[in-house]
């Protein structure tokens, strides 16, 4: 049996579920769950942030579970609750059915375990947005610019320019400033430094132009979910 996390389910047919769930060694993979909706047995298996091993069988693209074992439980509740939400769906739009990514499995249990702690969240998100990034392609180089390779200066302002990363800004334009950022944001992110608070929005903004080609332009649900959380305590 393989250890797992559950990232999503939905009803299939009358009795059952199509879980997915990111396997260890194996990526993101679908299974039918039958009988879930009956047995509480098994309703363990599609509950989010529960660490489960599972056996499967199939040679489709969608599997059919065998057995599964419970082996805990993370606990997340108020921000970090809708943080945890945010963590799956981005790995369900990012990875792709079967696709297995080196590390990543480790990565999302280990944030996943900080989410439950008193861990600033802020910090936690942008580390898994960034690790994602590397572990899929997409990131940028946040120590050299895009035209000469030359480092990047920490006094300097830099465009964001997807699918090549940061050139430097010669006449800056006011159409164009949700693109810039300073040289020393971007070395605090290279280095994973996140002791400047006033460098978070702009670590938000940029990990979100940096991620727009990997999620696509839908919109993700959790963040809707999250602005509806914020505007209903405020």
């Amino acid at each position: 049996m393989c250890a797992a996390w559950m990232l999503h389910s939905r009803p299939y047919k009358e009795r059952s579920v199509i879980a997915e769930f990111l396997v260890k060694d194996h990526g993101r993979i679908a299974m039918v769950i039958r009988g879930v909706r009956q047995a509480k047995s098994r309703s363990s298996a599609v509950q989010p942030f529960t660490r489960v091993y599972v056996s499967w069988r199939g040679r489709s693209e969608l599997k059919t579970l065998n057995s599964f074992e419970t082996a805990a439980a993370i606990h997340l509740k108020g921000k970090s609750l809708y943080c945890g939400f945010y963590l799956n769906e981005l790995l369900m739009r990012s990875v792709l059915p079967g696709q297995h990514i080196e590390g990543l499995y480790d990565l999302y249990s280990v944030v996943l375990e900080q989410l439950s702690s008193d861990a600033p969240v802020q910090p936690l998100l942008r580390v898994f947005e960034l690790e994602l990034l590397e572990m899929t392609g997409y990131a940028p180089s946040f120590t050299s610019d895009a035209v000469s390779g030359a480092r990047i200066q920490s006094d300097r302002l830099y465009e964001f320019k997807a699918g090549m990363g940061f050139l430097p800004v010669m006449t800056p334009r006011e159409r164009d400033r949700s693109r810039y950022f300073s040289g020393d944001l971007l070395l605090s992110l290279a280095e994973r430094r996140f002791d400047n608070v006033q460098y978070f929005p702009g670590f938000k903004r940029l990990t979100r132009l940096a991620m727009a080609p990997l999620l696509g332009e839908k919109p993700l649900k959790s963040r809707e979910l999250f602005r509806t959380r914020e505007k209903s305590v405020s």
